[in-house]
């Protein structure tokens, strides 16, 4: 069976790119820039073979008239951003191999434990993707496998069932993937997040509320972390905080274990999770 090495779990802000250009002129910018590098390390250390990829689609690509609350990516190639995200707000462009297999079979697991994954062969990787991906594996050198969720098109699936997805997921690892592969997980999601409404130009408009998510994760209370995302309570934290089940879905693959860090970094733009669990591997047959 494959082996989950390591779940990181990060932030994904379009806006970062050019605030990383100047990053003195923002002690939490630079401070942000720092952590990127810290869990590009962590994941360099865990020597994955393969890197799940898990990040919410911005109504870019998947609409009203068919809209997957997970999906699974299984072209041969994950490459973006949109060009309006590369040209107009610098975010970088990222190309990488798809592992069309493990793909395959990840949906074809879903269906032996609940989930029955979306799946498509024609998507972009938006900035959810290529912005974590950019300054964690700037090489471009692993296969991924990308999983889009719905956090921003209502109804959007319940946090319990993000949790259920995630649990799946490590099934899936541990049952359908091939012997002795090295996997590991990044979720891009974010904390309270405000876009467009009246708190846009604050938008980190519930610090209180993230200190609590990144203290329930750090600390492994599952029930504490559905209850503090509930839809109606998300929203109570900005319009956009739904994306923070992302996270939650992290928490559903860790199995509910507590992480190894949960550290929130404030900067202008909004709260910055940075999540780690880091999972060592069992000793071989005659050692220890």
């Amino acid at each position: 069976m494959a082996e989950l090495v390591q779940i990181i779990g990060i932030g994904h802000s379009p806006t970062l790119p050019r605030r990383f250009l100047n990053p003195n002129e923002d002690s939490g910018i630079l401070k942000i820039k720092e952590k990127y590098g810290e869990m590009g390390r962590k994941l360099k250390e865990a020597r994955p073979d393969l890197l799940l990829v898990i990040g919410h689609d911005h109504v870019s690509q998947w609409f009203m008239n068919n809209m997957p609350a997970f999906l699974v990516g299984k072209a041969p190639v994950a490459e973006g951003p949109f060009m309006y995200e590369e040209i107009g707000m610098g975010v970088p462009h990222y190309k990488t191999p798809i592992d069309v297999a493990a793909a395959k079979s990840i949906i074809q697991g879903g269906f032996h434990h609940g989930v029955d994954f979306a799946y498509s062969d024609e998507f972009i990787i938006d900035h959810a993707f290529t912005v974590p991906l950019t300054y964690i594996r700037p090489e471009a050198d692993l296969p991924i496998v990308p999983i889009f969720t719905n956090v921003m098109a209502p109804p959007v699936a319940p946090s319990a069932r993000f949790y259920q997805v995630g649990v799946a997921l490590r099934a899936i690892i541990e049952e359908e993937l091939p012997r002795d592969m090295r996997v590991a997980a990044i979720f891009s999601g974010h904390l309270s997040v405000e876009l467009g409404g009246p708190e846009l130009m604050n938008q980190a408009v519930d610090r209180e509320f993230d200190e609590r998510i990144l203290r329930l994760i750090g600390q492994g209370d599952v029930d504490g972390l559905l209850r503090e995302t509930s839809y109606e309570r998300m929203m109570q934290a900005g319009n956009f905080t739904s994306g923070v089940l992302d996270y939650v879905m992290a928490v559903g693959l860790a199995q509910g274990e507590r992480a190894s860090q949960a550290e929130g970094v404030f900067a202008s733009i909004n709260t910055q999770a940075f999540l780690v669990w880091d999972f060592e591997s069992p000793p071989l047959s005659g050692e220890g």
